[in-house]
């Protein structure tokens, strides 16, 4: 008796692992965002029984495309990818639908559509990152009008979705009035506060003028006002976009004028939830936007920050 329950045991087993539905998981690098956005990927996987097995690019394209390779070797069920270039992973879309692997983005996504549609992509998972560009321009817009500044834009890791959209959707509203002049658009590898802090350090140091920092990340945003802070420099605007813990005393203080709030676990959930869907022949949208809310010392304590 205790012989056949031991074979059906291994019988349930070797069923479960037949049927177990592998998504891979292909982040392009390592920052505290994906630390957080895991666990909304997480917490979908285990409520709709999916299984995820994770890559980390190291902010490399080639690296990421290489891994994408892996995992269609390895014939996973299906593969979300938030890429690290935006151009370079085009291949990667080619590669999925010559293997028959669904792929869906997510956070950073392929090509330059505004809302991350691309052809042989099944959705994609995030906020419109030409969007977040707009809503920053529009700080300066409420600020400025048509007024003569100078405004720096430091901007994230170079080549990734978000530094190529955010500022295409910059400039767009700067476009608008010429008396606004961009002095500088620098990306920082690795969107990391120290390469920011260095970069402004430095720029400060040379006596130019500066009216505006527009910062696509909210360490840099930080990074930006203490470099201003140490100089003595009160009177320059300095713009975030997304929110942690550690930015809340700078927004209450005015140090940061504004930046955005939208939930990145609910991001990395609906990315895991689009892929169980699209695996149960239920219909997923080809854009799944997760909103942003603008937030400024007048309403930042009513937002819980998740990182």
């Amino acid at each position: 008796m205790k012989k056949a329950v031991f074979v059906i045991l291994l019988l349930v087993m070797a069923v479960a692992v037949v049927l177990a539905t592998d998504v891979a998981v292909l982040l392009p690098g390592t920052v505290e965002f994906f630390s957080v956005q895991r666990r909304g990927l997480d917490a979908a996987a285990q409520e709709f029984g999916l299984n995820l097995i994770y890559a980390d690019a190291e902010w490399d394209a080639g690296k990421q495309l290489s891994q994408v390779e892996n995992f269609i070797a390895r014939k996973v069920d299906l593969v979300l990818l938030c890429a690290a270039d935006n151009m370079a992973l085009r291949t990667a879309v080619t590669r999925c639908n010559e293997s028959n692997i669904p792929i869906i983005t997510f956070t950073n996504s392929i090509g330059t559509d505004p809302e991350g549609k691309y052809p042989g992509v099944i959705s994609h998972i995030g906020r419109s990152e030409i969007g977040s560009g707009v809503v920053q321009a529009e700080f300066v817009e409420k600020l400025f009008g048509n007024a003569s500044i100078d405004i720096i834009l430091i901007e994230g890791n170079p080549g990734t979705t978000a530094q190529r959209m955010r500022e295409e959707g910059f400039i767009s509203i700067a476009n608008k009035y010429p008396n606004w002049k961009i002095i500088e658009k620098r990306p920082i590898d690795g969107w990391t506060k120290e390469g920011t802090l260095a970069f402004m350090e430095a720029f400060l140091q040379s006596g130019r003028n500066v009216d505006v920092i527009a910062c696509q990340w909210w360490s840099g945003a930080i990074a930006a006002s203490m470099a201003l802070k140490e100089r003595g420099i009160s009177d320059v605007y300095v713009l975030g976009l997304e929110y942690a813990r550690e930015l809340v005393p700078y927004i209450e203080s005015g140090d940061v004028y504004a930046t955005t709030y939208f939930s990145v676990v609910e991001e990395g959930y609906k990315a895991v939830e689009a892929a169980h869907k699209y695996l149960t022949g239920q219909e997923v949208p080809k854009f799944v936007e997760i909103k942003q809310i603008i937030v400024t010392k007048d309403n930042v304590k009513e937002f819980e920050p998740e990182m």
